[in-house]
């Protein structure tokens, strides 16, 4: 009887392999592959390839960044914003509506012009404050990505304040011209939770930008 039960075992059927199983739970992730697509080219928001920040963006990958945080559901929770952002709580001593309210029009930055030398409430160098959530960017390194914006609900937001030089180089407001100051562009080196539309497949990542964040005015050490 044993070696009868022996052959059987021997001659019999193999059970049929075991399907394999997804144990990590996430979705196949969708590589579609764009032979046009390059990273250091412009996209169309950016106005005769000058500007390096898009606030508004026609061709903006909601679908594919959506794909992306389904097959990694956890990314948005190692990034965290500040929903609103305002002068209220970015300067010291101002609101956003009197920042608002800093009228430049009769300032030109000329240096030996009689309004350079006076003004009314703002800053001794005059700029343009923008308090806005990019759409896309230019990285440090020169590629362009899509910045992770309004995916959730409520909604996830990366909003910045953007503060840009009206006159960069020019003299500053109501100083006279003998000290030999001159407005200067300050940057600040941010990083934001980036999508690259070219490569699909790196997901949700941090990646570093170049945001213009002050203009200062700038007094030299010695006088000419």
């Amino acid at each position: 009887l044993c070696l009868a039960a022996l052959l059987i075992g021997v001659f019999a059927e193999p059970e049929p392999a075991a399907e394999p199983q997804n144990y990590a739970g996430k979705p196949v992730y969708p590589a579609p592959h764009n032979d046009n697509c390059h990273p250091r080219k412009a996209p169309k928001c950016s106005k005769n390839d000058t500007e390096t920040l898009c606030f508004k963006d026609y061709e903006y990958p909601d679908e594919e960044i959506r794909n992306a945080i389904k097959y990694d559901p956890l990314v948005l929770k190692r990034y965290a914003d500040i929903t609103e952002q305002s002068a209220d709580n970015l300067v010291d001593g101002l609101t956003s509506l009197s920042e608002k309210h800093f009228d430049y029009s009769t300032y030109k930055g000329k240096t030996f012009d009689k309004s350079n030398r006076v003004g009314e409430e703002g800053y001794i160098c005059p700029s343009d404050v923008h308090y806005g959530r990019p759409l896309r960017a230019l990285n440090v390194d020169g590629e362009w990505r899509a910045i992770v914006q309004d995916i959730t609900r409520p909604g996830y937001i990366q909003t910045h304040r953007i503060e840009s030089c009206l006159f960069s180089g020019a003299s500053c407001r109501t100083l006279p011209p003998c000290y030999g100051n001159k407005c200067m562009q300050k940057y600040v080196y941010q990083r934001m939770l980036s999508f690259d539309p070219c490569d699909v497949q790196k997901g949700i990542f941090i990646d570093i930008y170049k945001l213009l964040s002050a203009c200062s005015c700038h007094i030299p050490g010695q006088l000419h």
